[in-house]
């Protein structure tokens, strides 16, 4: 069953336009990533998706729903939530309250505790740190909570905007085991990532934007082998 697809968006920042007819599908229970260097347009696409900018063109779906007009609060509220770039915890609150702010819509809340001891399982550093200022922790440990944060509204969709950024190797590793172990859960995942091989290797499919336009789709493990992907991506 699809989950996601984006028809022939157009996107960008007022008179700069930055997405050029991208076409994408998510079925549910996959792992899908959208690779790119810098300034290839990932993180525009997944802020059209969640609804944090409109888009100039096109129709985005979500469960057989068109949302495109939708705002972003609502797509939370039909399952679709977004792991940010750069984290953008509230570094003055505790983990737990960051974590409780997560779950404002009316159906997370009626799951809170069943929520937070989901994300203690997936990542336990954030329950021994309950207490601790979001400010305070490492990299890594804000990039678990972002994650744990926003799986408290308990999406069936998950968007993740460069969650391996400034992240030591060990880790990328951890955070892509987590990844997997939630779509076990039922979480479907669309990942925008520019550490390309990590990314193939855990997902199902891949599209890759060039300046704006999807370039190349297929199989992860296809484009893996793929000579032009190796080269361009991979230093090969």
């Amino acid at each position: 069953m699809r989950i996601l697809e984006v028809n022939d968006l157009d996107a960008g920042y007022e008179d700069l336009q930055v997405l050029w007819e991208v076409n994408m599908r998510v079925e549910r229970g996959e792992i899908v990533s959208l690779l790119g260097s810098n300034g290839a347009g990932k993180t525009t696409t997944l802020r059209v998706i969640a609804g944090l900018i409109r888009p100039f063109r096109g129709k985005i779906v979500l469960k057989g729903r068109e949302i495109t007009g939708l705002p972003s609060h609502q797509r939370v509220a039909l399952g679709l939530s977004l792991v940010p770039e750069g984290r953008q915890l509230f570094p003055m609150m505790t983990v737990m309250e960051n974590l409780e702010m997560g779950a404002y819509t009316p159906r997370a809340r009626e799951k809170l505790e069943d929520s937070l001891e989901w994300v203690f399982s997936l990542f336990p550093i954030l329950r021994e740190r309950r207490n601790q200022l979001a400010g305070t922790m490492s990299g890594g440990e804000q990039q678990m909570l972002s994650i744990g944060r926003a799986l408290m509204s308990r999406p069936e969709l998950l968007a993740l905007d460069e969650p391996s950024m400034g992240l030591a190797p060990k880790l990328v590793i951890e955070i892509f085991r987590t990844l997997e172990r939630m779509r076990k859960d039922g979480v479907t995942i669309l990942l925008a990532e520019q550490n390309v091989k990590a990314a193939l290797d855990i997902s199902d499919r891949a599209y890759v934007l060039e300046t704006g336009r999807i370039v190349i789709e297929g199989a992860s493990s296809e484009l893996a082998l793929r000579d032009d992907v190796r080269r361009a991506y991979l230093g090969m």
